[in-house]
C-alpha cells in the first residue's frame, strides 16, 4: 500500500497540495500586512493634509487605527508615543522579509520534494524502470509547484510591497515630526 502511494501520484499530489496550502497562507499574511500598510499610509496622508470632515470612510480596521492615532496624539507619555509610533516603522519595514521569507519557503519546499523523490526513487527503485519513475514524478512536480509559486508570489508583491512600505515609512515620518513639534509647541 505505501509503495503504491509513494510510485503512483498519492505521493506527488500531497506535496503539491501541501505546497499549495503554504501558497494559500503566504497570500493571506501578506494581503493582510499589505492592507494594514495602506490603511496606515492613507490615513497618516489625510493626517498631514489636515482636511477634515474629507476623510474617506472606512471599516473597523480604518476605525482602530485612527483610535490608535488620536491615542498617541494625546498621549501624556511621549515615550509611550515614541514607541507605537516606532511599532509602525517595524511593522511596515516587516512586510518587505515577509514577502522574502514566504518565497523562500516555496522553493524549499519544491526542493525538498525533489530530494525526497530522488531519494526514494533509488531505495524503491530496485525492481525496475516503472518503480523508478513513480517517485520522481515527485521530485518533478513539486520542483515545478514550488518555483511556480514563489514566483507568482514575487510577480504579484514584488514591486507593490517595496513602494508602499517607503510611502508608509515617509508618511510616518513626516506625521511624526509633526506630532513632535505641536507637542513641543514648536510646529502648526
Amino acid at each position: 500500500m505505501l509503495a503504491e502511494f509513494i510510485q503512483g501520484w498519492g505521493s506527488t499530489v500531497v506535496a503539491c497540495a501541501i505546497i499549495t496550502f503554504v501558497f494559500g497562507a503566504s497570500l493571506v499574511h501578506l494581503r493582510s500586512e499589505l492592507r494594514w500598510v495602506r490603511i496606515l499610509t492613507d490615513q497618516l496622508g489625510w493626517e498631514l493634509v489636515d482636511e477634515v470632515g474629507s476623510k474617506p470612510v472606512g471599516g473597523l480596521a480604518v476605525e482602530a487605527l485612527r483610535d490608535e492615532l488620536h491615542a498617541i496624539l494625546n498621549a501624556s507619555d511621549p515615550a509611550w508615543a515614541q514607541k507605537q509610533v516606532r511599532s509602525w516603522q517595524m511593522r511596515a519595514w516587516r512586510l518587505e522579509s515577509a514577502l522574502a521569507f514566504w518565497v523562500d519557503l516555496l522553493r524549499q519546499l519544491g526542493l525538498l520534494g525533489t530530494v525526497l523523490g530522488l531519494g526514494m526513487s533509488l531505495v524503491v527503485g530496485r525492481g525496475g524502470v516503472q518503480e523508478l519513475l513513480g517517485p520522481l514524478a515527485l521530485a518533478v512536480w513539486t520542483t515545478v509547484t514550488g518555483l511556480a509559486y514563489s514566483i507568482l508570489l514575487s510577480a504579484v508583491y514584488g514591486m507593490k510591497l517595496p513602494a508602499w512600505v517607503d510611502a508608509c515609512e515617509k508618511n510616518i515620518e513626516a506625521w511624526d515630526a509633526r506630532r513632535r513639534a505641536r507637542r513641543n509647541g514648536t510646529g502648526s
